[in-house]
Formats: structure tokens, C-alpha cells, sequence
């Protein structure tokens, strides 16, 4: 019994221990139990007492000596493995200790680059709005002068408009970038209201109607032919990314091609569907679609001016309106985009983080 107690304690009082105390109480209640009815019998029964005693004594030797010899070889290996153990769990401990402060230190430093880095964008941003507006403004005041216009070789006045086109271009990407580094920052706020579609189709339309159409491309509003409830969202952000659909489909569609801007209820939302007949995408090429900076690069987009941004903005006042923006398209047979906000519901304010 007291081997048992030791042994318990050894192996720091786990289940294999608590099974041999358990087995020795056992064993010694079964052998009393045995010893006294063996010696009552005796006393009742002298002539034949000897010979049942004798074999219950040899039976409860055998086992004692069983029992103590398991208890020391078992002993050894539990404690043996116990010691392992402990001292494996003190190993994944430390491990996990060194871990969790190299990660926070990684994250320490990323967080520190991250804030450097929006940091410099937003001063570079702002560094070369400035100029760009100036030299937007003088561009625009020259080729608007008629004298200037009349005197000047026509040469001159096609390479003074190329200047316009990148500088607009660059004062485009210089606003994208500040967008970016405002939504990534967490500095957008609005309050959601209830938008009329057909109000920012309407205005869209004038917009876009009033460019150029090169390409002579026909543009079917056929949303505007439909009854589809009002959504809670931004004007101004659902304008923005709308509006920056139908230029991609523009953009890239073939001469004399055709977009159409339609929508339907599903499932408690309004969606909207912008498809062209262009040049489309592989599966590859869409994959990446709305992160940053990402163009489409192949010999039918080389000659396509963009940043790379107006999709990811777009996904992300998408997300952050709880809605969805996703696309299908097919290699040579056009591209569809489907913007998916919530229909008519309780007003809420919102942040965009």
C-alpha cells in the first residue's frame, strides 16, 4: 500500500496512478476477504484448514510479488515519461512565448511601415495635385485662347492637347490614391439614405453621353425602362462606381459595339448588370481583377490608358455599402458586371474602415 501511495505521488498523481492505487486497495480487500474466510474455514475444519490456507497463501504471495514487481518497472517508465512531459510542455511553452513575441514584433514593424507608407502617399499624392491643377488650368486657358489657336502650327496645338490628356490622367491617378489612402485610413464617413436609381442613372447618362464615343458604341439604358425599388446607400459613391463600369465597358469594347445597363430584384437586393460585347477576359486575367494597380496586359490592351484603381475602389465602397461586385467574362465575347446593393430598409449610419 505504501508502494502504491509512492508511486501515486511519483508520477505527479495522473491516471495511471490513481489505476494502480486503485488495483492495490483492491487486491488487498480481496485478500483479506480471501485470508478471513480461509482461516475461519480452518478454525471450523483443522484437519482439512491447512490444505485450503496453504494454496491462498501461495496465491496471495504470487500476486503480492506480481503487484510490487509491475509497481517498480512501472514506476520507472512513468516517471521517466512524466519527466518527458513536463519538460516537453515547457519546451512548447517557451516555443510559444518566442513565437508570439517575434510575431508582434513583425507586426509592430509592419504596422510602422504600413503608417510610413500611407503617410508618403498622401503627402506625395498632395504634393502633385497642386501642380497638376496649375498646369491643368494653363493648358486649359491656352488652348480655349482662339488667337493663340490661330497663330500657332497645328502641331503644336495636337501636342499641348496629348499634355492635357496625361495631365488629367495623372490628376485622375493622384485622386484615386488619396481615395485609397482615405478608405484604407478609415477616414470616410456618410450617412446612408434612400437612393433612386433611376435619378443616378439619369444623371449618369447625361455624363457619359456628353464624351466622346469613338467607337461609336450604343449604350441601351434599359434600367431606366424598369421599376426597381430605391436602395440605402451613398449618391455619390453608388454614381462614382457605376459610372466607372460603364467607362470600362467602353473602354473596352469593339467598334460599333454594344452596352446595356439593366436590373432586377433577388433575394431583397437590387441588381445591376453592365455588359458589353468587348474584347472580354480569360478565367486567369479576371482573377485579379480588383486589387490594385491591376490591368489586364495583352496585345488588345496595350493601347488602353488606366490606373489600375477605379475596379478596386469601386469594390471596396461596394463592400463597405454591404453589397457586392462581382464579374463574368468570356475571351472575345464581352464582359458583365454585376453591382449588388441592398434594397429599401431602416436608414443606419455607416463608416467606411
Amino acid at each position: 500500500m505504501v508502494l502504491a501511495i509512492r508511486f501515486w505521488r511519483a508520477v505527479g498523481r495522473v491516471v495511471i496512478g490513481k489505476l494502480v492505487l486503485a488495483m492495490i486497495v483492491g487486491w488487498l480487500i480481496s485478500m483479506y476477504s480471501l485470508g478471513i474466510t480461509a482461516t475461519a474455514y480452518m478454525f471450523t475444519d483443522i484437519a482439512n484448514g491447512v490444505a485450503v490456507v496453504f494454496p491462498v497463501f501461495i496465491v496471495w504471495f504470487i500476486t503480492m510479488v506480481i503487484i510490487i514487481w509491475t509497481i517498480i518497472r512501472w514506476g520507472k517508465e512513468a516517471v521517466t515519461l512524466n519527466a518527458f512531459y513536463k519538460g516537453l510542455e515547457e519546451l512548447i511553452r517557451k516555443r510559444t512565448e518566442e513565437l508570439e513575441k517575434t510575431y508582434q514584433e513583425k507586426l509592430e514593424s509592419e504596422m510602422e511601415i504600413r503608417a510610413l507608407r500611407e503617410r508618403f502617399v498622401s503627402i506625395a499624392a498632395h504634393e502633385l495635385r497642386a501642380p497638376g491643377t496649375a498646369i491643368e488650368w494653363g493648358l486649359n486657358t491656352i488652348l480655349e485662347d482662339q488667337k493663340f489657336r490661330s497663330t500657332v502650327p497645328q502641331d503644336y496645338i495636337n501636342l499641348l492637347e496629348n499634355l492635357r490628356v496625361k495631365n488629367r490622367a495623372l490628376l485622375t491617378l493622384v485622386g484615386d490614391i488619396l481615395q485609397i489612402n482615405s478608405i484604407q485610413k478609415g477616414k470616410m464617413e456618410f450617412e446612408s439614405e434612400r437612393v433612386v436609381l433611376k435619378d443616378i442613372i439619369i444623371e449618369i447618362r447625361s455624363l457619359i453621353e456628353s464624351g466622346n464615343n469613338p467607337k461609336a458604341i450604343v449604350i441601351r439604358w434599359t434600367i431606366l425602362e424598369q421599376s426597381l425599388p430605391a436602395v440605402h446607400a451613398h449618391p455619390i459613391y453608388i454614381k462614382e462606381i457605376i459610372t466607372n463600369l460603364l467607362t470600362n465597358a467602353l473602354r473596352y469594347n469593339k467598334p460599333n459595339g454594344l452596352v446595356a445597363i439593366d436590373g432586377e430584384i433577388k433575394n431583397n437586393t437590387v441588381v445591376i448588370r453592365v455588359k458589353d460585347t468587348g474584347i472580354g477576359m480569360t478565367p486567369d486575367e479576371s482573377k485579379g481583377l480588383f486589387q490594385e494597380f491591376y490591368r489586364v496586359k495583352n496585345k488588345e490592351t496595350k493601347d488602353i490608358e488606366g490606373t489600375g484603381l477605379g475596379l478596386f475602389i469601386s469594390k471596396e465602397l461596394t463592400d463597405q455599402m454591404k453589397g457586392k461586385l462581382w464579374v463574368k467574362s468570356e475571351k472575345g465575347k464581352g464582359t458583365t458586371f454585376y453591382l449588388s446593393l441592398p434594397a429599401d430598409s431602416d436608414v443606419t449610419k455607416k463608416e467606411i474602415v
